[in-house]
């Protein structure tokens, strides 16, 4: 059962605090910072994506150490690099989304901008959970190193 909310945690809670979002916000207009906020989340997702593939590169790098050994003995490695590019996909889309947001203006887009921004922020909140996940991982086979 674990290991099923370890898989969808991130979508799942994506998927909420943006119908939250939604639900409490939609009435009010969007912030009219919102291109700053693209370009932050184009910046970060960027980096997301080179520390990520970094992490990944390392992996690979210490593949004939004990510990990944053991991960790879007990059919755990290939749901870390599944979590991995789960995280470099969404950080990928989340560039995209937020790059897009830089040149279309949503609040012009009448009913359809809570929907826009909705479909955004379920990106970033997936992307950012996907990233943590990866972290937390990581870090416990780090741990178990010692």
């Amino acid at each position: 059962m674990r290991s099923k909310l370890e898989r969808w945690y991130p979508v799942t809670f994506g998927f909420f605090i943006t119908a939250l979002c939604y639900l409490l916000f939609r009435s009010k207009p969007l912030p009219s910072s919102l291109k700053d906020i693209f370009s932050a989340a184009t910046t970060l997702s960027g980096i997301a994506v080179g520390f990520l593939a970094t992490a990944m590169s390392i992996l690979f790098t210490i593949s004939n150490t004990f510990v990944v050994k053991q991960i790879k003995n007990t059919n755990k490695y290939t749901r870390l690099i599944n979590y991995f590019m789960d995280a470099i996909n969404w950080s990928f889309l989340l560039a995209a989304f937020s790059l897009v947001g830089l040149f279309i203006d949503i609040n012009n887009l009448g009913v359809w901008q809570w929907s826009a921004f909705g479909i955004w922020l379920f990106t970033l909140i997936t992307s950012g959970l996907s990233s943590y996940r990866v972290i937390r991982v990581f870090a416990a086979i780090l741990r178990a190193a010692n």
